[in-house]
């Protein structure tokens, strides 16, 4: 072999070792108009993927009772100060459940709820808004929670349903909803006329 070869393969050899030894390059980094956008926080636990259950009504309905209009004030935790506007007044809501509660609200004239089950109501401003500006919620507990409302929590929240600005035995809340004890202190009142026929 020549020198020129020998030259050709002695470089050929520091090459190859010298890639292998040098450090890899790092990926840069994606410009900003890459980065994916943060996801959206996550529903509270009892309504997660609520759009998901059944759909009491399948269009909003307005709510037209002046007394649950009267009473039912935004809730929140501290007594001494209510919110005096309603999210009942003038407002359309549409109503899910989940399965627990669905035999019940769906297909009982005198209903008993199972422990576990979950009411959503959704307020709208209008029938074609996307999205709701409050979640109004029931949650069936334990016998001896709350035993004036048979044992419901309520639970309003902002309309994504990812902070609960009350929860607990809201007095606002169980004001009217103490006068509903022949149907398990739930109001119904939005039912479509084909179900509440069928009603057994």
């Amino acid at each position: 072999m020549n020198c020129a070869a020998l030259l050709v393969a002695a470089s050929l050899v520091a090459s190859l070792a010298f890639s292998r030894s040098a450090p890899q390059a790092k990926a840069s980094a994606p410009r900003a108009d890459e980065v994916p956008s943060p996801s959206q926080p996550a529903q509270l636990s009892e309504i997660r993927g609520y759009r998901e259950w059944a759909k009491v009504n399948p269009r909003p309905v307005p709510i037209v009772s002046r007394l649950v209009a009267a009473m039912c004030a935004r809730p929140t935790n501290d007594d001494r100060a209510h919110d005096v506007s309603s999210p009942h007044a003038n407002k359309l809501i549409t109503v899910y459940v989940n399965e627990l509660g669905r035999q019940a609200m769906m297909n009982e004239l005198k209903p008993t709820f199972a422990v576990g089950s979950v009411i959503v109501k959704e307020k709208l401003a209008r029938e074609e808004a996307g999205e709701p500006e409050l979640l109004t919620v029931m949650i069936k507990r334990e016998r001896g929670f709350n035993p004036p409302v048979g044992d419901w929590e309520f639970m309003a929240t902002n309309g994504s349903g990812t902070k609960a600005d009350a929860r607990g035995r809201l007095e606002s809340c169980q004001a009217c909803h103490v006068l509903m004890k022949e149907t398990d202190f739930v109001s119904r009142s939005y039912l479509p006329d084909e179900l509440r026929s069928k009603l057994r």
